[in-house]
């Protein structure tokens, strides 16, 4: 910018009241990426062969600048089971302070009968924070659908939301038909959205860190405890984990949502979708991405 035109911008800024230190210096557009960054992409330098993986559908990007390194048939309408609690954890976010006590739903009785759960006793009252922990560490089906409820009284309504909220984030291939992601119902995603889904919920410092946990301590108010570890089995091995959600059902296999950090701070995600073993899909697809490609110091 030349000192004419800043000039000209000082006077337009007094002009309009505004105060000089606001008005004046120029704004960036954020991008799409996590780091909200233009950092260069990385480049592909290797030579190794193509990855096998089970997965049906795979996207893998480079956080900083968002650049794809890596996709197979990453726009496929799949359905994705419990990952889509990355979607119910947002929507609960938007509206249900984490200090809030939710009464758990009769309505949880369905969920603890056909997934994953924490055994929450009907009636009882947890906070929206345990109730998420427990939902986005170990998956817990009941939590989730007491959440749902908390937000919009009826499941049904929360999922009308849900899809309103993904839609209006340019999730367009996604729609849940429940807030667990047990089969049922017209549900499905892709791997680009997932992608979304896994950076929105990045993005929130308190989802950030409940993605990354090994376990938790549910308490109800009236005195329960329900003690739970992390369904993601990647915690345990030499892939740093920066957040990750796991999904599985008969009908969608295996699934996983992930962020992951190399030797030299870079961060990618990988998005692996309908697979067989969706942690060695994994680890193959993040040592193939530091093998073949390097990045800008």
């Amino acid at each position: 910018m030349s000192l004419l035109q800043i000039a000209l911008l000082l006077t337009s800024c007094v002009a309009l009241g505004q105060p000089v230190g606001e008005c004046a210096i120029p704004t960036t557009p954020v991008s799409g990426n996590v780091a909200g960054s233009q950092s260069a992409a990385p480049t592909f330098t290797g030579q190794a062969l193509d990855v096998v993986l089970s997965a049906e559908s795979v996207v893998v990007w480079d956080l900083a600048s968002g650049s794809i390194l890596y996709e197979k048939a990453a726009d496929e309408q799949r359905p994705i089971a419990s990952v889509s609690k990355l979607l119910t954890a947002l929507v609960v976010r938007e509206h249900v302070p984490l200090s809030t006590e939710v009464e758990v739903p009769a309505a949880v009785r369905v969920a603890q009968r056909q997934g994953v759960d924490v055994s929450l006793p009907i009636g009882a009252h947890v906070t929206a924070s345990d109730l998420l922990l427990a939902g986005l560490v170990a998956s817990a089906n009941d939590a989730m659908v007491t959440l749902a409820y908390a937000v919009a009284e009826d499941e049904d309504a929360f999922v009308t939301q849900a899809n309103t909220f993904a839609a209006a984030r340019g999730m367009t291939n996604t729609r849940i038909a429940n807030a667990t992601g047990l089969s049922g119902g017209s549900q499905h995603s892709t791997a680009h959205d997932v992608r979304t889904m896994l950076e929105l919920a990045y993005r929130d410092p308190v989802l950030r860190d409940y993605l990354s946990r090994p376990g938790g301590t549910l308490v109800t108010q009236e005195g329960s405890i329900r003690r739970y570890t992390t369904t993601n089995r990647l915690l345990k091995t030499y892939v740093p984990v920066i957040a990750a959600k796991t999904g599985y059902t008969r009908e969608a296999k295996e699934n996983l949502a992930l962020l992951t950090e190399g030797s030299n701070g870079q961060r990618v995600g990988a998005v692996v979708l309908g697979s067989n073993a969706r942690f060695q899909d994994s680890k193959v697809l993040v040592e193939w991405i530091w093998r073949n490609y390097s990045w800008p110091s």
